[in-house]
């Protein structure tokens, strides 16, 4: 696809040495992808430098480098840069031709809730009858076809490449994760938003954040995005919302679980054995009846309710929608057979999704029943949130399994270690390595009248050990225990 290179370049400030080639093929960030013809971006990264890179990618036909520093003994022209990643996220941008200006994008940011309330909201357009299409943890979708990704956001030349191909697929509307990473590695520059929903800011990544205001702040950049005739959608009840209120001039809109809002449940609303009640707004009475429970599934249910409101989305549809859910993918997802304790899966990584699962289903639990929860800590991820996991995982738990998540490249035991010491001496747990062999305890261990909850890994089919991806899924392993096909 050879593009012209001053139209590529549109709007980038830069230093050239050398002579400009009238057409570039494409645009690479990973020199082992770089082809004959092909721009490369040196990116510095968290582990890698791309500027190292820049030798390889001169070798594997790069007509052009992208850089912030001017190397030696280059062959070729070096368009140099302030900043590599947002020209990169230009230069994507102005490769397929601004893609999201032909779509209806909706962003969706925020610690939890962000795939179910992406989820949701696709469902709801789906029953209006949209062309509708997602990009976020579950992969992408394009109508009802899903593939793959390896991030939630992907990076700058992927994302714009999906865009381009809804475009060309007639899409009308995307729903899109969007990570605190993504905003602040560039990813998202140059996409316009006409709409930014926020469901909710608790700890993650402060390995790279330092502080929770800053990963907040990081995510307000979401608000910013958004186009002069978009709106935005904040959740009233997160203690950071009034931070996401003052950011941006478009549109904006509340919801709440109870407080006064825009959009807020009636009080008679029941949400332990699935939700049945009703959403107040201004204009309208929206009944829903759907299987999802929890309190923290209220509030990911209005964040998409809300959303679709604003987009002229009829409420028979909203309703229609919600009750034809039967779960999220890795979100509350049980799986039962008779004779074995009901057994719910969950992607919640964070101890603030722990404890809402977790008091979701102590809910369900009857009198004689005991709640068996079996977590993990992801490796080369914010090690200050494990003992806080620990914790949250006992307080709800009458019995408590410490596994392996996804290491990456740290030793399982340092991991466990990390999160044990969240435990008070009287609070007792297992400490199972193996995932698989904690799985089976604590399904062997329960009963009919017990739950089991496996947290953490969710929809994923792997476990990432030293740098591979290993088949596992925790859905598999549990079927083959109950011996369902």
């Amino acid at each position: 696809m050879n593009k012209n290179t001053e139209h590529v370049l549109n709007g980038l400030t830069f230093e050239l040495h050398g002579k400009l080639p009238p057409e570039i093929e494409s645009l690479q960030n990973n020199s082992k992808h770089v082809k004959d013809g092909d721009l490369f971006f040196a990116i510095r990264g968290t582990q890698a430098d791309g500027h190292d890179y820049i030798s390889h990618a001169v070798k594997n036909g790069a007509a052009a480098i992208v850089a912030e520093k001017l190397s030696k003994s280059v062959p070729i022209p070096q368009i140099i840069v302030k900043n590599s990643r947002a020209a990169l996220a230009l230069a994507a941008a102005n490769f397929y031709n601004h893609p999201s200006k032909r779509l209806k994008l909706i962003g969706v940011t925020g610690t939890n809730g962000k795939t179910t309330t992406v989820y949701i909201l696709n469902q709801i357009l789906r029953t209006a009858g949209k062309s509708r299409a997602t990009i976020g943890t579950l992969g992408y979708s394009v109508g009802d076809t899903l593939h793959s990704l390896n991030l939630t956001t992907p990076d700058s030349i992927q994302l714009q490449e999906l865009l381009a191909t809804m475009v060309s697929q007639n899409t009308e509307y995307v729903i899109m994760e969007v990570s605190a990473h993504a905003l602040s590695l560039n990813r998202v520059d140059n996409i316009d938003f006409l709409a930014a929903v926020f469901t909710n800011i608790s700890q993650d990544h402060l390995d790279f954040y330092k502080t929770i205001d800053n990963y907040a702040t990081a995510k307000t950049r979401l608000f910013t995005k958004v186009s002069p005739n978009g709106f935005r959608i904040s959740n009233a009840d997160d203690a950071y919302h009034n931070t996401f209120k003052s950011i941006g001039n478009t549109a904006i809109y509340s919801y709440s679980i109870s407080k006064p809002s825009d959009f807020h449940w009636n009080p008679d609303v029941e949400y332990e054995n699935g939700i049945n009640g009703v959403i107040q707004s201004e204009s309208h009475q929206i009944p829903i009846k759907s299987r999802l429970s929890g309190r923290f599934n209220l509030s990911n249910i209005l964040a998409a309710v809300s959303t679709a409101v604003c987009l002229g989305i009829d409420p028979k549809h909203i309703t229609a929608a919600l009750g034809k859910i039967q779960y999220i993918p890795g979100r509350l997802q049980e799986i039962h057979k008779a004779g074995f304790p009901r057994t719910f899966i969950d992607y919640a990584h964070t101890p603030d999704a722990i404890s809402n699962v977790l008091e979701a289903l102590r809910d369900m639990v009857p009198n004689n029943g005991k709640l068996i929860t079996v977590f993990g800590c992801g490796g080369n991820r914010d090690r200050a949130k494990r003992p806080l996991m620990a914790r949250a995982a006992a307080a709800s738990s009458d019995i408590t399994i410490v596994t392996t998540d996804n290491p990456r490249f740290e030793e399982p035991e340092a991991i466990i270690n990390d999160a044990i010491a969240g435990f008070s001496p009287r609070q007792k747990y297992q400490n199972i390595i193996d995932r698989r062999e904690a799985i089976k305890f604590a399904v062997e261990n329960g009963n009919e009248n017990d739950i089991v909850a496996i947290l953490g890994k969710g929809h994923e089919d792997y476990q990432d050990i030293k740098g591979k991806k290993y088949p596992f899924s925790d859905i598999q392993v549990v079927r083959e225990l109950m011996e369902l096909k």
